[in-house]
């Protein structure tokens, strides 16, 4: 694993240890047991991967146990404005920028 890449993972686990629900990213297969110690290893965070395309995964870093139920329940293609507002409030978003996106984006 590149020195980027491991770079983004750590700093995606220092999101969700100072308080964000959960992070994501995809990862190519090749680097997902590297990415999975180093998030248990050093960050004693939990994680949950899904399949994204051939080659490819999604690694969710997350906390509290609680999260992954979250997770699972995500809408894959956000439409409604529920949608939107429960993947911003996963990723740690504030209320006035889920609001602000809304607006952006002509749902409200």
């Amino acid at each position: 694993m590149d020195k980027f890449i491991k770079g983004q993972i750590i700093s995606y686990c220092q999101f969700v240890k100072c308080g964000k629900p959960a992070a994501m990213m995809a990862l190519k297969d090749r680097y997902v047991e590297e990415a999975k110690n180093l998030i248990d290893n050093q960050f004693n965070l939990s994680v949950h991967i899904e399949n994204l395309s051939e080659g490819w995964k999604t690694v969710w870093i997350y906390k509290e146990k609680y999260v992954l139920e979250i997770i699972l329940e995500l809408p894959k293609q956000p439409k409604t404005i529920f949608d939107h507002w429960v993947l911003g409030k996963v990723f740690g978003y504030s209320e006035q920028s889920i609001k602000d996106y809304l607006e952006i984006n002509q749902l409200l």
